[in-house]
């Protein structure tokens, strides 16, 4: 209904979608429009208020409730977003990543003020310092890196928090023998069932896998010195003196690559796939089947749970065509079973 409206939208995700609209409607530039401003430049159309307030209204006829004890239309114009303290309707900006990346803000004098941020892919990191944000409802340290990220777009000046130089971590419950004894070698006492370690999101640039795991710690002035154990090899390590051929990403660099990140899902605007510099109206990505391969719909069941260490180690099995013929690898395997067994 928007696009018919001749509409467009900054993100859209499974029950919510944030509309390009104005008080009064008009053109906003952004390139890729299908729209033209005075100067040529490519824009694209900004609802109006009213009309976005008409569409929301014709979804009351699938109001599946009683219509007397839960009145009008089954969407509804987020309040305490769109209207400020004084119940006037306010006018929102927005800066999109990708569809679920996404920032919304005012104007509040001359300041720039988030009023909603997205957690996606920042949310399974552990958090570097204590808090939770009241106005956008997420931890402290998420809604301080996107105002990194918003400042730098607009070319706001501003210092980069102190916690941008920590290594990340991943909180990980201790949920298999195997990593409960190599823990154990750290620190008997805490390493218990389902208590929590700490895991370094590394840059591996070896050939080798090397994955850490190190006692739960909160303080994070600690977290480049304290040891950890290489669940592969069960030596001990640190972070700084570093003792492998790894490199532990920090804060900063999560939220640049966060603000870097392609909408794969999406073309750019001239119809070619998203890259990390893409901007504008982007276009829908016709998908062809070409080819079918076969893939093992056996998991682990921790993947269900974001702080299984199983998430640390994925394996998917990919089947590969079989034409009926052994290997010679097969064969010989094979060979070596006994007869009573096969």
């Amino acid at each position: 209904m928007v696009t018919d409206a001749g509409g467009s939208y900054l993100m859209c995700d499974t029950d919510s979608m944030a509309i390009v609209s104005s008080e009064h409607g008009g053109l906003v530039p952004c390139k890729g429009g299908t729209h033209r401003l005075r100067d040529g430049n490519e824009a694209i159309k900004a609802l109006s208020w009213k009309q976005v307030r008409e569409i929301v209204d014709k979804f009351e006829k699938l109001n599946p409730y009683n219509k007397e004890i839960v009145p009008g239309s089954i969407l509804n114009i987020v309040e305490e977003l769109n209207f400020n303290p004084n119940e006037r309707q306010r006018q929102l900006y927005g800066y999109g990543i990708s569809a679920k990346r996404y920032a919304l803000y005012v104007y509040d004098a001359s300041e720039v003020k988030l009023i909603k941020v997205s957690e996606h892919g920042l949310g399974l990191y552990y958090r570097p310092k204590e808090g939770r944000d009241s106005d956008c409802e997420v931890a402290l340290w998420i809604k301080e890196g996107w105002q990194s990220i918003l400042n730098r777009a607009l070319g706001v000046s501003s210092q980069e928090p102190d916690w941008f130089s920590l290594p990340v971590m991943r909180r990980i419950a201790i949920s298999t023998p195997n990593v409960m004894a190599a823990l154990r070698r750290l620190n008997r006492d805490q390493a218990r069932p389902y208590n929590f370690a700490l895991s370094p999101v590394l840059l591996n640039l070896s050939n080798i896998p090397i994955t850490l795991l190190g006692p739960f710690e909160k303080n994070s002035e600690i977290w480049c010195t304290m040891p950890y154990i290489d669940i592969h090899t069960g030596s001990v390590h640190t972070l700084n003196p570093p003792s492998l051929l790894v490199l532990a990403q920090t804060f900063e660099m999560v939220f640049f690559q966060h603000h870097r990140h392609p909408e794969y899902k999406s073309l750019a605007p001239d119809g070619s796939p998203c890259r990390a510099e893409s901007h504008g109206l982007l276009k829908r990505y016709p998908v062809t089947a070409s080819a079918f391969h076969l893939i093992g719909k056996e998991t682990e069941r921790g993947w269900e749970q974001a702080e299984d260490v199983s998430t640390l180690l994925p394996s998917l099995v990919r089947y590969q065509e079989n034409n009926g013929v052994p290997t010679d690898q097969l064969t010989e395997r094979l060979r070596q079973i006994p007869l009573v067994f096969l």
